[in-house]
């Protein structure tokens, strides 16, 4: 990063991101860590917090404070804010709570027990084996997902695309912790979340390991004095997952903000993610390439605004960490954020499948971006969502109105943040910061060494029960 100013519940099922340290190893693998910085002129002067002119408003959250570079959404965005008609001809239903289904699906419990919900073709969509505790979901994309809640609160999620985990309860000095183990090619890594309940659903939201100084968040949220040229190594590299996305998703040549920054680092990583794990097949054809990227200058000064709301959470929470003070479950959560009422945007961390208006099945894989315009509707456990930009195909064109399970906005919310984590962590300034374990992770309990049995196990049981 370029330098700144200053330096027993309900769980529906859930989407997987990886965690920040795989992040990291397949970011090397994709050839998206890599990255120069331009020194063909000199460095402008930072900015000092006296000098600094004063800026405009957050435009979607005045509390988040000023943002020098700070550009108004489009008035069709807002206009969606109570997202009339955004659910459509999507069918409800308890047992998929969240995830509702297309125009003429069905729900029917079979002789054995099972909850089986059907397309209107008859083709199966999902499966939930009340018994097993599992839920299994066939994508639009083809892909599988297994998710299997246990008695003891012990969740495991397999996926055919993308990473899948093994997650345990973990209690420290009498606050409860979700520890996930994540497993790809025969390697662990794991990252933890603090639980919080909304309308009888469990959901996990991203806890930090570690924290900076609070000087260092103020120099992430400061403007440079001057845009600041900079060269990411894949741009030079002929890196694969690039080449692949390049109608969708290039970076900009200089940048205003550190947060500019970061939302160009944040999308890379989630393409080269998706790209690593999830190779295309030949038959899939590349995002088309048009006269200008899908995502577009609106597209990132939307998220980058996201990106200076998430620092700042980050921020308080280290202070909070500073003090030895253990957050209000859900505080700094996607269910408080979207309490506002304003737009917020995000990251899509993983393939999920959705219902447009009209009724019909699309999707949005990770990269994609979505602006939520609704709070939570407790009675579905969804928010209303506007699709920025997503790459063609079967995914929802742009500007599709979309209900988003609440679960999986919180997936989105901890991507976001995992992977804003990785960019301040593997930035020059970030390297060279000192930081403070979080309290609950300075003694933390090793990865889940069992992951990879735990998870082909239950793939031989979701094989058994998908017939």
């Amino acid at each position: 990063m370029l330098t700144s100013s200053t330096e027993a519940n309900r769980r529906p099922a859930r989407r997987c991101r990886p965690s920040p340290a795989l992040l990291l190893v397949l970011l090397a693998a994709a050839g998206a860590g890599a990255q120069t910085q331009q020194n063909t002129a000199p460095p402008a002067r930072p900015v000092t917090p006296a000098a600094t002119t004063p800026a405009a408003k957050h435009p979607l959250n005045p509390a988040l404070g000023n943002l020098s570079n700070a550009a108004h959404l489009p008035p069709n965005h807002l206009a969606l804010l109570n997202n009339q008609g955004a659910a459509g001809n999507a069918v409800q239903s308890q047992m998929f709570l969240g995830h509702p289904g297309p125009a003429g699906s069905t729900v029917t419990r079979a002789a054995n027990g099972n909850i089986v919900r059907n397309a209107a073709d008859g083709s199966v969509l999902d499966v939930h084996s009340p018994s097993k505790g599992m839920y299994i979901h066939h994508g639009l994309d083809g892909s599988k997902r297994i998710l299997v809640e246990q008695p003891d609160h012990s969740r495991i999620f397999v996926t055919s695309r993308g990473v899948p985990y093994v997650q345990h309860p973990y209690m420290f000095r009498g606050h409860l912790f979700d520890h996930r183990t994540f497993y790809v090619q025969g390697k662990v890594f794991h990252q933890f979340y603090r639980p919080y309940n909304y309308g009888g659903t469990v959901l996990d939201m991203y806890a930090p390991t570690r924290f900076y100084a609070p000087n260092f968040y103020q120099g992430v949220t400061t403007p440079f004095a001057a845009p600041q040229p900079y060269t990411w190594g894949y741009t030079t590299s002929s890196a694969p997952w690039f080449g692949y996305y390049r109608g969708y998703f290039t970076p900009d040549p200089t940048y205003s903000t550190p947060q500019a920054w970061l939302a160009d680092f944040v999308l890379a990583a989630s393409l080269a993610v998706a790209y690593t794990t999830a190779p295309p097949t030949p038959s899939q054809q590349a995002p088309p390439a048009g006269a200008s990227p899908t995502v577009t200058p609106e597209v990132k000064r939307a998220l980058a605004q996201e990106i200076d709301h998430q620092v700042k959470q980050e921020s308080l929470e280290a202070q909070a960490n500073a003090q030895n003070r253990d957050p209000p479950p859900g505080a700094g959560s996607v269910v408080q954020e979207l309490a506002d009422r304003q737009p917020h945007v995000f990251v899509v961390g993983s393939d999920l499948d959705l219902v447009d208006p009209s009724g019909r099945r699309c999707s949005v894989s990770e990269g994609d971006v979505v602006q939520v315009v609704s709070a939570p509707d407790a009675s579905t456990s969804t928010a209303g969502a506007v699709v920025m930009a997503s790459k063609g195909g079967t995914e929802c064109e742009r500007s599709s109105q979309v209900q988003i399970a609440v679960t999986d906005l919180q997936e989105m919310q901890n991507h976001m943040r995992e992977t804003i984590d990785m960019g301040l962590a593997t930035s020059e300034p970030g390297k060279k910061a000192a930081t403070v374990p979080a309290t609950f992770a300075a003694t933390p309990p090793p990865p889940d060494a069992n992951a990879g049995h735990e998870i082909q196990q239950q793939q031989q049981i979701a094989a058994l029960v998908d017939g």
